[in-house]
């Protein structure tokens, strides 16, 4: 396993900290393993396993007079070697098989009125649910996609968070010195590889082979990251507003071809060919900033949720195709432009007697001054909808939730059955379905993902 000595002092510490100095002392885990079966219709995987993990996770939290200590971490066997690194919070062996993640591992401490944070944190923004708006500030782990959950998917970020609490207020400030970026799936037993990095008009695509290919901020205080949300608690609504100023979790990829030939089968996964274009990638990460505000409004049983994010000047990657005609033509290649975008959410959830629980929500995504060489649309726009429900005394619940992409149609659905075995352990059936849309030659939202319609079994002890 590819390891750093240096990033795993400050884990080693506070377990040391915490277990010398500490008053009180928990420990909480769980044991996860799931398996994942391409279905018929995806002709591609039918019938290839696209999941196959067991993930052990704990959590310790240690108490010291007015402070605590938390630190939580997964240890994950992943038998499609899937894991992928990005450099900062998972320790990934070389075939991908074994990963370690840091999520977190802080100091809390709490006054009357002040609270202070410090180490690695995650932090969640927003009131939307399973969609990315205002919650920038903590990455995601973007390399796992079959069966997983939006709130699981977070990572951990190294900050200091300075709180001021009132009954009806409470103001958070943070300072970020050292850029942590998402996960990708670089992984070459990872499924979603192929999907990201896939052919162009027939010309091969190289992914970069680990985060060291791209290019990442220098540890330095001018590339910190810097965040700000003031929240206010009423009776007529619960309100926050958000700043952020920092790097995209996500780089930023140039292509660049090259002309090679082979007679003979090469090193690096590739196939025979005979004078023909491969594209290799590298990638670099690009400043932006975020503003952004929220509302939940109460009404009788139901809550409207309300959210909007605005990005000045935010970095959009330009698609391969035009990169390549800058270089053949002699033009600068740029990997991205410059544009201001708008995100905007209206959502409603009901939960009436019974134990139904019901979610709905409109997600609409502008990008102004839209240009052709954009890899993305000027406009995107979805509605989401979960309907969740409790039965046999809570021991068993069916969900089922989908997002419909109202300009081209595609389409995405998960149906979940989890059944309580005892108060420990929980069985479920997840299927996951993705369908492309009417047209096949218009590439909607979920396109891409057709061909990783799966069904899950998981099995998960908590203790």
């Amino acid at each position: 396993m590819k390891t750093n000595i240096f990033k795993t002092i400050p884990l080693y510490g506070l377990i040391l900290a915490s277990t010398v100095f500490a008053q009180e002392i928990n420990f909480t885990g769980s044991f996860t393993s799931q398996a994942g079966l391409g279905l018929p219709h995806t002709h591609e995987n039918k019938g290839d396993f696209l999941l196959g993990q067991n993930i052990f996770e704990g959590t310790i939290k240690s108490y010291i007079d007015e402070a605590t200590i938390v630190v939580n971490a997964q240890l994950i066997h992943d038998a499609l070697g899937a894991q992928s690194a990005n450099g900062y919070s998972a320790l990934v062996s070389d075939d991908g098989t074994f990963a370690l993640k840091l999520k977190e591992a802080y100091i809390d401490w709490k006054g009357e009125m002040l609270a202070l944070r410090v180490g690695r944190q995650i932090v969640s923004w927003g009131k939307a649910d399973d969609i990315q708006i205002t919650d920038v500030i903590s990455p995601k782990d973007e390399a796992s996609f079959i069966a997983s959950d939006y709130n699981e998917s977070r990572l951990g970020i190294d900050a200091v968070r300075l709180s001021l609490l009132t009954e009806k207020m409470q103001v958070d400030a943070f300072i970020i010195p050292f850029f942590t970026p998402s996960i990708l799936p670089l992984a070459k037993g990872n499924p979603l590889k192929d999907i990201i990095f896939s052919n162009v008009d027939g010309i091969r695509i190289y992914a970069p082979k680990d985060y060291r290919d791209i290019e990442r901020p220098n540890k330095h205080i001018s590339n910190s990251e810097f965040a700000f949300r003031a929240s206010a608690y009423t009776s007529f609504a619960d309100v926050s507003l958000y700043y952020f100023y920092g790097w995209d979790d996500i780089p930023f990829f140039r292509y660049i071809p090259n002309m090679v030939i082979y007679n003979s089968t090469a090193s690096d996964d590739r196939d025979i060919y005979d004078d023909i274009f491969e594209i290799d990638i590298s990638g670099k990460y690009k400043r932006m900033m975020m503003l952004g505000l929220d509302a939940a409004i109460p009404a009788g049983e139901f809550v409207i949720r309300l959210e909007e994010a605005y990005f000045p000047k935010r970095h959009f990657q330009t698609t391969a195709e035009y990169q390549m005609q800058s270089q053949f033509s002699g033009k600068n290649v740029k990997t991205s432009l410059q544009k201001h975008q708008l995100i905007s959410l209206a959502g409603l959830d009901w939960a009436p007697s019974g134990g139904w629980t019901l979610t709905a929500q409109y997600i609409a995504d502008i990008v102004f001054d839209h240009e052709k060489n954009i890899e993305r649309k000027g406009f995107e726009h979805q509605a989401t909808l979960s309907v969740e429900k409790t039965l046999l005394n809570e021991t068993l619940t069916l969900m089922a939730s989908g997002a419909l992409d109202l300009r081209d149609f595609s389409s995405a659905m998960e149906l979940e059955a989890d059944y309580k075995l005892t108060d420990a352990i929980t069985l479920s059936i997840i299927g996951d379905i993705y369908y492309e849309g009417p047209d096949e030659n218009k590439k909607g939202l979920f396109s891409d993902y057709r061909n990783l319609s799966s069904i899950t079994f998981k099995g998960k002890m908590n203790f």
